[in-house]
């Protein structure tokens, strides 16, 4: 129960006939909610519930206001109308302090960390005091260990600084910290967005354990078998408003995706590629990612679109990065056919990020907020600066013929610049599709993508494969690391599968399937037929 103590809170009088007699209140009731900034109203309705022991899955597109209720929910904004109840009592939460004083612990969609700090002054950050006696460290040393290893089932050096681990490594420390707050009411925001399929089963077992002791949780995701998975009862926000709720049992994939989006989304056949048997643009001899793998040698195609895939830290990641010149291979070379694309240029050897740009490819990355953008700056700014040099005209930058080639590419990804200025003001899938502008605006022969639809909305999803297809259908390579599988169904010419450092199996046309992809991911070659 919410008390007085409860930081930057103010209790308020919850309305008598709200709550059935007899009946235990829900962990977090919220009504009515609304927010809005300037002229925009990003929340009309907020109205969920969640009871202990219940998942509740809340659903929409990017700009339907999840983020919005979300950040609502953790004190980090404050509504303009409506109101928020904690068990039973209800309470304006004036910061994240008092979200998190009464039970409300949020993983949020970007990793928020202190990366040049250790793993476990992260695990602890903003928990308890600062000054600790020799026991209490020890202590938190014991809990941090104990619940990394419930998680990950690894163990992890806890003295290391977190910024040297993967990303899938951070998110697994802020989910950690979370859990060892032991709170009453978990809202993961696409908290499963880079973890790869056993590490998200294991979060969800963590989940089922906790909520069977009462905890509840608030998921969000776009991943319509996560969803399905995980959730006992499903809210739909569209347009800041809720639209719907469904338990189990009542709506299967296809009726919520029609909830969200008030419209029938279809996954699409599978994708034929029109120039798949094109000369070769990317071409690997006796590539060994790592001391001690199987080296291996693959193409692709000018054309075609080949998917990376296999479990979080199997060697995928580290391909990609080969190829866009970012590290070097342990052993072997990545070859980038010449610039005109003829069989007959000499291919050159791609051993430094400028070396590949050179040659026509560019590099979208994982984790956009570090690596993709500068998220101060003005959007149109993030889009230019790889390309500015096109925008002179004896020697002098022309303003004008920036702001017409990012038109004519925005139109292209179907993005519609607003009044936001600053690129860090846009939904994920906005900053993404502006990312991939700024790279179509250098008319890449080669594009690297790496998991580009993590975080974003099916619409927008949707959108972007149309993006890509498109670009291969113009003849330009498209390699894409992806962790959904069913993406990888439709949207893939060919997929590779990495297991323990190296290529396990190669998969084309209808051998691409669920069950082939994930036996191939835990390295199981009587489903994975292929070329390896």
């Amino acid at each position: 129960m919410i008390n007085s103590e409860i930081p930057d809170a103010i209790l308020e009088t919850a309305d008598p006939g709200a709550l059935v007699p007899n009946t235990p209140p829900a962990i977090v009731e919220v009504r009515g909610l609304s927010k809005r900034f300037g002229a925009t109203r990003a929340l009309v309705d907020g109205s969920l519930s969640v009871a202990p022991g219940e998942v509740v899955a809340l659903l929409g597109e990017n700009g339907s206001g999840k983020s919005t209720l979300v950040k609502l929910l953790s004190g980090v904004l404050s509504p303009d109308d409506g109101q928020i109840l904690v068990q039973g009592a209800a309470v304006r939460l004036r910061s994240p302090r008092a979200a998190l004083a009464a039970g409300i612990v949020t993983v949020f969609q970007e990793i928020l960390a202190a990366r040049d700090r250790s793993v476990l002054d992260n695990l602890w950050l903003g928990h308890g005091s600062p000054v600790l006696s020799r026991s209490a460290v020890s202590d938190r040393r014991r809990l941090a260990s104990q619940a990394w290893l419930g998680l990950s089932g690894q163990d992890v050096d806890l003295d290391r600084p977190l910024g040297e681990l993967t990303l899938m490594e951070q998110q697994i420390c802020v989910v950690v910290r979370a859990l060892l707050r032991e709170p009453k009411l978990l809202v993961l925001d696409e908290s499963t967005s880079t973890l790869d399929v056993e590490l998200r089963d294991r979060m969800f077992d963590q989940v089922r354990r906790r909520a069977a002791d009462g905890m509840g949780c608030l998921f969000i995701s776009h991943r319509m078998d996560e969803v399905m998975a995980i959730a006992d009862r499903f809210v739909a926000l569209r347009t800041g408003q809720v639209v719907g709720v469904r338990r189990r049992g009542e709506a299967d994939a296809r009726e919520l995706i029609r909830l969200i989006s008030g419209r029938d989304v279809e996954s699409g056949a599978r994708r034929v590629g029109t120039l798949a048997h094109g000369s070769s643009a990317v071409r690997l001899e006796g590539v060994s990612l790592r001391p001690g793998t199987k080296p291996f040698s693959a193409t692709v195609s000018r054309g075609e679109i080949v998917g990376l895939a296999g479990l979080e830290g199997h060697g995928q990641d580290e391909l990609i990065r080969c190829l866009a010149g970012l590290q070097v291979p342990h052993a072997g070379q990545v070859y980038v056919a010449g610039p005109k694309g003829r069989a007959d240029e000499e291919p050159a050897a791609v051993t430094t990020y400028r070396g590949g740009v050179a040659r026509g490819v560019v590099y979208v990355p994982r984790d956009r907020k570090v690596e993709g953008m500068a998220d101060v700056l003005p959007i149109i700014d993030n889009y230019s600066m790889p390309t500015l040099q096109r925008d002179r005209f004896a020697g002098v930058l022309s303003p004008r013929r920036t702001k017409s080639r990012f038109q004519r590419d925005a139109r292209t990804v179907n993005f519609t610049p607003g009044r936001q200025d600053s690129i860090g003001r846009l939904s994920g899938g906005n900053q993404q599709k502006v990312i991939i502008a700024r790279w179509l605006a250098a008319e890449p022969r080669v594009i690297l993508l790496n998991d580009p639809t993590r975080g974003v909305d099916l619409k927008t999803k949707h959108e972007l494969y149309e993006v890509f297809r498109g670009l291969a259908d113009a003849g330009a390579a498209v390699v894409m690391l992806s962790s959904e599988v069913d993406e990888l169904v439709h949207l893939m010419d060919r997929v590779l599968v990495f297991h323990d450092g190296s290529l396990s199996a190669e998969l084309a046309g209808d051998a691409v399937t669920p069950e082939s992809l994930v036996s191939a991911y835990f390295g199981s070659p009587a489903v994975a037929a292929g070329g390896h």
